[in-house]
């Protein structure tokens, strides 16, 4: 048992063990009269026991602490003697902690509250471990929001105003952004995408490499604060609109693909220190995924302009399926994101050929890949493989969703027969599905995966979906 300070026997035992403690000891009756503290709590008060002493607690505290202390030692009683209240401090050197203060009720034989004990220890780790945790969780709903953002098309110009757009709903102290890219022929930074900005000289806007915090990003290679880009002169932007001058704080991040940065991203606020460390950190996430997103839009632009395109179905051909497929799996695996694949086949396309004429087979072909291109996201990389085989990519989709896809897929074949001059030819496919992990480094290895499930399917009787 802990000595009872209200008998006199034990109060020189009490006081002798309190005073050696770091924690912060305060006693007090019900009306908030302090009637004993320890050295402890003198030091953090700034007081001393002689002064402390006979003082009520809104001496020492703010009317709102007080307040909270009064309200649960009023709700005490011999049944519930304990309460808890969680208030701030100010730390040495400015830095804000906290407290956590224990409440034990002493009463009566009757039952009344004679006195109230109030300890207090740091808990400032506690609160900031929880603190980083909610924001941590915060940055993840964030990062998932808009790396849904990322995956509605691969037409670079409407990209990079999505980009746009899920960074400023991410990072709300950002009222405006621009996404600028390294022009191939100048090597200057061009803005390419703008948002919050109204002024039609801004879309036309570039920024010589020495010049401005975007500049500076791209040329040190990492991100950057500004707090007031009105009175650094290494960062400010010298321009003649309105709202560039505005500008008070910004953050910026490069865009940096295998070592070569290909463009950077900015946020911008009209007031000083807008953005924190957090916000920054946040950006510089984002702007991973968005650098591979805005690659493969590339890339799906340069696949386009090569006509890697399979000539009867106009699906991409295994050429451009895997120049373009390669990158998918890299970025999967670089920032761990889920990514499947779909291998499928016509059933018994030999005999259609064989019964129907080359001409009917034609036909069926490119009413699956039509089907198929029609029942899958824009983002989603679908391609004749060779002869009747075809395969889909499925960004950010897992297992079991792509099997609902393969699913449907098989059910929009066999539901309705091909029509050609009258004669009608049931189709029907097989399909295999297989996920990326760490045993499928790379596309080959996830399409051989594929293609076991697919082989799978057709050992199984054909015209169903197997998964591996």
């Amino acid at each position: 048992m802990q000595p009872d300070p209200s008998t006199n026997a034990d109060a020189d035992i009490y006081h002798e063990i309190v005073e050696t403690l770091d924690d912060l000891i305060c006693r007090v009756l019900p009306d908030s009269t302090v009637t004993f503290v320890n050295a402890a709590c003198c030091r953090y008060f700034n007081t001393r026991p002689d002064l402390a002493v006979g003082e009520k607690l809104r001496a020492f505290l703010s009317e709102d602490r007080c307040a909270a202390f009064m309200k649960e030692m009023h709700i005490l009683t011999p049944a519930n003697a304990d309460a808890v209240v969680e208030t701030p401090r100010q730390m040495p050197g400015g830095a804000h902690g906290w407290l956590r203060w224990t409440l034990k009720g002493l009463f009566g034989k009757e039952g009344q509250l004679i006195e109230v004990q109030l300890v207090g220890h740091d808990i400032t780790d506690i609160k900031q471990a929880q603190i980083d945790s909610t924001q941590h969780s915060q940055q993840l709903e964030a990062l998932h929001i808009a790396t849904g953002a990322l995956l509605s098309t691969l037409q670079l110009e409407p990209l990079l105003g999505q980009i746009l757009d899920a960074a400023v709903s991410a990072i709300p102290a950002a009222e405006k952004g621009m996404i600028y890219l390294i022009a191939p022929n100048t090597g200057q930074l061009e803005m390419r995408a703008s948002l919050g900005y109204s002024d039609p000289r801004i879309q036309k806007f570039t920024v010589p490499g020495s010049r401005g915090y975007v500049a500076r990003a791209v040329r040190e290679r990492k991100p950057i604060i500004i707090a007031d880009g009105q009175t650094d002169p290494a960062v400010r932007l010298h321009g003649s609109s309105s709202e560039i001058q505005a500008v008070q704080s910004a953050i910026a991040a490069p865009l940096i693909l295998e070592d070569e940065v290909i463009g950077a991203i900015s946020l911008d606020a009209t007031r000083r220190a807008a953005f924190t460390e957090t916000d920054l950190h946040l950006l510089t996430s984002f702007a991973d995924m968005a650098t591979a997103a805005i690659h493969n839009a590339q890339l799906h632009a340069e696949v386009q302009k090569l006509a890697l395109t399979d000539s009867l179905t106009g699906l991409y051909n295994r050429r451009g399926f895997m120049e373009l497929g390669r990158r998918e799996v890299q970025r999967s695996l670089r920032f761990d994101r889920p990514l499947t694949a779909i291998m499928a086949d016509v059933d018994h396309f030999k005999y259609i050929n064989d019964t129907y004429g080359h001409g009917i087979g034609d036909l069926v072909l490119k009413t699956v890949a039509s089907r198929c291109s029609s029942n899958i996201r824009a983002v989603d990389i679908i391609g004749r493989y060779g002869g009747e085989e075809f395969i889909v990519l499925l960004p950010e989709t897992d297992l079991f969703t792509a099997a609902a896809v393969a699913e449907r897929l098989r059910e929009r074949m066999a539901d309705l027969p091909v029509m050609a001059g009258g004669v009608s030819v049931s189709v029907s496919i097989s399909l295999g599905v297989a996920k990326a992990s760490a045993d499928t480094p790379d596309l080959d290895a996830l399409i051989r995966r594929a293609d076991s499930a697919l082989l799978a399917a057709k050992q199984n009787g054909r015209n169903r979906v197997e998964i591996q």
